[in-house]
């Protein structure tokens, strides 16, 4: 057995390989840096998607009013102020509040003191509660019909600004039995935005229809679009490059099988796909799959990692003949793979299916015994199709395995592979200890969910057929036939040496898709299939707005320059990173 310290030169050895590495990645940065700040456009773009981010970031400081989660805890609500409504920014009108005072004797909430109170609130524990004002002046006093009164009738106590008392001629008025209503200046410091000047630190985009800070409501925006857009584009690139490397790679009819899913989804304008998707999940509410079903996503990825692993320790006979490759390549996965995807998916007409063996028990021992069953399989396999198909020979196999463990340079392990195996393991530890017949994986699927899996939906297909491309050229390169002489297996050729040579283009799409996401998550909230009605989202506000915009025009006003400084952002920033990935910028 090897010791630790038998392994002292191989660890040198990878640790300057490492420094290599990150030196060649600082002066990659470096030259790509001194191209993008060349251009004036890409340098205000960084700027705007940095602003926007960083309001985003700090929505929660900022904002001088704050939404609450409601009694199931699934989504953030926003309190109905009644008043101010739809005042223009920076008008002292916010500073303002409007209070009903019962002035009949005989009525039991009577009083000739009254204390000024907020309308109702919602504190953290989901319950209503009223902040006690401090009053500075009153402004004007209303009959219930809105004609204006003496304010003399009601006056402040001078040794506590929070009390209001009301004059005997005020409460002895019988045509008032219905009440009146108050209007005075208060404290409202909290209102207040400590870095902006007196007299322009107060509702500085004006309220909403509803007496909502239109302020604050476009912060937490901020926070909503670039969730949506971020999260869309990254689940799209991941899914579009996995589907579009299978196909460039693979060629044949893998290829014309997946291209002709990809055209169909191009000859229905996304927008359209995406509006008929949102509507035909209106009725889900949570997003769940049976748990044999997830566990099938990390199993296949362990049980391909070990069939590649044992593929690459078991490589093929230099007697092994090329004729016979060409014969058997062709059909004998086709063979395998039959029988394969009719037990994962219980079609088998005889024996036990997938989901039945893995729901033979709920107990987490029992499925993972399963599990790695199936694993296991899946490499005794791969050395059978080594021994008895292509007819090579897998003596010393077993020793070749247990040598390529080097425990004594864990250096050698910072590979894309050993990051996928603890991700699929915690995943199939994860999955298998779930409690039931199913995984929940989004617990409240509402309309934003809803929106995002429809642009995912929709948008996989422009990627896939951009990596496609990419692959298409770069898998011809000498250093990939190179790799395939040597017998690499598939999975290594296409992350090892195909994709990081293909992923310029894909990073431009990628930043210029998010504005792209953001701009069409507004557009269906705009038209009522994307977020709910008061939600702080850039679509909804607009969309609230409409009918105002004659008489109160900033309630559009600002959202719309939100959205259009934040997609403009992204789009300049993908025009300035298509410069930096530009060969003939990098000479």
């Amino acid at each position: 057995m090897k010791s630790w310290d038998d392994g002292r030169e191989n660890r040198e050895e990878s640790r300057r390989r490492l420094r290599e590495a990150l030196a060649q990645s600082r002066s990659d940065l470096s030259r790509s840096w001194k191209i993008y700040k060349r251009s004036l456009l890409a340098m205000l773009g960084l700027f705007m998607v940095i602003s926007v981010s960083m309001v985003a970031m700090f929505a929660e400081e900022i904002a001088v009013e704050h939404p609450y989660r409601n009694l199931q805890d699934t989504e953030d609500k926003w309190s109905i102020d009644y008043e101010p409504r739809r005042v223009a920014p920076f008008s002292e009108e916010c500073d303002w509040h409007e209070q009903k005072i019962t002035t009949n004797p005989n009525s039991p909430l009577f009083s000739d003191t009254v204390v000024a109170e907020s309308d109702d609130k919602v504190g953290d524990d989901n319950r209503y509660y009223r902040d006690t004002l401090s009053v500075i002046r009153i402004i004007k006093l209303e009959d219930s019909k809105g004609y204006n009164l003496n304010t003399s009738l009601l006056s402040i106590d001078p040794s506590n600004s929070s009390i209001l008392i009301v004059s005997s001629e005020l409460s002895s008025n019988t045509s008032l039995y219905t009440g009146v209503w108050v209007t005075y200046e208060f404290d409202n410091e909290a209102m207040h935005h400590w870095w902006l000047p007196d007299g322009y630190d107060v509702c500085i985009f004006g309220t909403n229809d509803q007496g909502q800070d239109l302020f604050s409501k476009v912060l937490y925006g901020a926070k909503v679009s670039l969730k949506i857009g971020l999260t869309v584009a990254t689940l799209t690139v991941i899914i579009g490059t996995i589907v579009g490397s299978i196909s460039g790679y693979f060629g044949g009819r893998v290829d014309e099988f997946i291209m002709r899913i990809c055209d169909i989804f191009f000859a229905i304008p996304g927008l359209i796909l995406a509006m008929a998707f949102v509507a035909a999940m209106n009725q889900v509410t949570s997003l769940t799959i049976p748990v044999w079903l997830g566990v099938l996503i990390p199993l296949f990825v362990m049980a391909s990692i070990s069939s590649s692993y044992l593929s690459s320790t078991v490589p093929l006979d230099s007697i092994v003949n090329e004729r016979t490759m060409n014969r058997l390549t062709y059909y004998r996965w086709w063979i395998l793979a039959i029988p394969i995807v009719l037990f994962f998916l219980g079609w088998l007409p005889f024996g036990i299916g997938w989901p039945d063996l893995f729901g033979l028990s709920d107990d987490n021992t029992w499925r993972l015994i399963a599990t790695f069953s199936i694993i296991v399989l899946a490499g005794i396999v791969t050395l059978a199709d080594r021994r008895f198909v292509l007819d090579t020979s897998i003596e010393g196999g077993l020793e070749r395995v247990r040598e390529s463990f080097d425990w004594t340079n864990p250096w050698r392990y910072l590979t894309f592979r050993t990051v996928a195996v603890f991700i699929a393991l915690a995943l199939l530890f994860n999955f298998s200890g779930n409690e039931g017949g199913e995984i929940v994986l989004i617990k409240d699927f509402d309309r934003l969910w809803k929106v995002q899996a429809a642009l995912i939906f929709t948008g996989w297909p422009g990627y896939s057929r951009l990596i496609r491309g990419q692959v298409l050229y770069v898998k011809e390169m000498t250093f990939v036939e190179a790799a395939r002489s040597v017998g690499a297996p598939s999975g290594r050729i296409m992350f090892r040496h195909i994709l990081p040579n293909a992923w310029a283009p894909l990073l431009v799409a990628f930043t210029l898709d998010i504005g792209g996401t953001i701009l069409s998550a507004s557009g269906l909230s705009f038209i009522g299939l994307g977020a709910e009605p008061g939600t702080a989202e850039w679509g909804i506000l607009i969309s609230e707005s409409r009918r105002y915009f004659l008489d109160s025009p900033w309630l559009m006003l600002y959202p719309g320059l939100a959205i259009a400084v934040t997609v403009l952002g992204f789009n300049l920033l993908g025009d300035g990173i298509r410069d930096v990935v530009d060969p003939k910028n990098r000479r």
